[in-house]
């Protein structure tokens, strides 16, 4: 999901919230889930096309959503979180042994989505040069975690 906030006639302002519709974002079922039960109907529903994308736009007035902004900021910030720490703990997890052989790339793609819920605090982020989201995890205490996870359940391989 996008969100796309656009100056409007005499001081309003109106909001987007742009759903790609072949290939949805992880927060896109909850902020619609939050829509609904709030029941809080676009003005304005339709498709469009960006960047070579079939999109659904919700548009809405600015007031409108007020006080809901914040929380469809934080779904998708929460969002945001375990996708960066998911791809952050596949990369400590390539190529990791356990039991002498390799874990498959399943295996670390599901491990790893696994892990990201136990190292979401506000220190495993920091803001990169460009001042997107990054994680910063130390390696050993990752595979640590993740050798005790597939022991409890078994090899995953």
């Amino acid at each position: 999901m996008f969100v796309v906030v656009e100056p409007a006639e005499f001081f309003m302002h109106r909001v987007k919230l742009i759903f790609d519709v072949e290939t949805p974002d992880s927060e896109d079922t909850e902020v619609r889930e939050y829509l609904q039960q709030w029941e809080l109907e676009p003005r304005y529903l339709f498709d469009d096309e960006l960047e070579g994308r079939k999109c659904q736009v919700m548009q809405f007035g600015g007031c409108y959503l007020g006080r809901h902004l914040d929380e469809l900021s934080k779904i998708q910030r929460k969002a945001v979180e375990v996708e960066v720490l998911t791809s952050e703990i596949e990369g400590h997890l390539d190529g990791l042994e356990v039991e002498g052989a390799c874990l498959s790339q399943e295996a670390v793609k599901s491990t790893a989505t696994a892990l990201a819920p136990r190292f979401n605090e506000d220190s495993a982020f920091q803001a990169n040069e460009e001042g997107e989201l990054i994680a910063v995890l130390d390696r050993e205490t990752v595979i640590a975690a993740a050798r005790e996870l597939i022991t409890a359940g078994g090899n995953p391989n």
